[in-house]
């Protein structure tokens, strides 16, 4: 599937963001709903067998949605590992990995917002964003799907489009969303279906809420493959017993390595 349109390339440039419509069911948008059982947060981390990806095959299966994956190719896949395995007619893995899940559940009315954060200072060098000679070059990028609608009210996403080139620290007093909310803070709604996809070098943050109906995000954070933000990796041994992972689970799972042939946890190497 092809990645990003023109459209699409230049708004990402441009705002560090984008909305990617109707890339989820209805379906599997009701069984999200009826098999979420926990808020998660790599803060204070569950153990790993008890996480999100172990709750079943729709779980799994927003780590490899067609449309989300191939943007993320574009946005922060290794472009001249791609190109290397194309020209050598070897399969088309991921050449990005899967960071951590977060599940939200805890905005619902009255929510006053939290603290806008990101940006590419003081993260280690997870989180980054350029652009270099036709291709884009990500850390940290995360994936959000909204289980219900952010349409009703003036809550959900919110970032200040742009932050991710800022060279100047955010403003204290713009931090607390809970105080007022800036009028350069860009509000994002999305229904459930939808994927907004933007880089962790973007000043963003959770708006205040208003409406009677809970909001429940999920946010699938994906790094390059060789980098980190999570030190909490997943071990894809683990998730060969289940039918629906194939080699390209197996890779998004991999923690952070070079991708070299041989390694421990290759896609194509058997479980011990």
């Amino acid at each position: 599937m092809a990645g990003l349109t023109e459209e699409q390339r230049y708004l990402f440039d441009t705002f560090g963001f984008i909305v990617l419509k109707n890339v989820v069911s209805e379906q599997q948008i009701e069984e999200l709903k009826s098999t979420l059982r926990q808020p998660t947060e790599q803060f204070d981390p569950i153990q790993q067998e008890k996480g999100p990806l172990h709750w079943g095959p729709v779980w799994r299966a927003l780590l490899d949605l067609p449309q989300v994956a191939a943007v993320l190719e574009d946005i922060i896949g290794n472009h001249a590992v791609r190109r290397a395995r194309e020209k050598m007619g070897r399969p088309a893995l991921p050449t990005f990995r899967i960071d951590h899940v977060n599940i939200h559940t805890h905005v619902k009315k009255g929510f006053k917002g939290a603290s806008l954060h990101g940006g590419w200072k003081g993260t280690g060098g997870a989180q980054f964003s350029s652009y270099h000679d036709g291709f884009f070059y990500n850390g940290l990028v995360s994936v959000s799907f909204e289980l219900y609608d952010t349409y009703p009210n003036n809550g959900g996403f919110g970032c200040i489009p742009g932050s991710h080139k800022s060279n100047v620290r955010l403003p204290r007093a713009w931090q607390l969303l809970e105080n007022e909310v800036p009028d350069c803070v860009t509000r994002v709604p999305a229904v459930p279906g939808d994927a907004i996809i933007f880089t962790e070098a973007i000043t963003h943050g959770t708006l205040p809420w208003t409406s009677d109906a809970p909001r429940s995000t999920l946010f699938y954070k994906f790094s390059p493959h060789g980098s980190t933000w999570s030190g909490d990796y997943f071990d894809p041994n683990e998730f060969r017993q289940y039918e629906d992972v194939n080699d390209r689970i197996l890779a998004l799972l991999e923690p952070p390595n070079a991708r070299y042939h041989g390694r421990p946890t290759d896609p194509f190497r058997s479980a011990d």
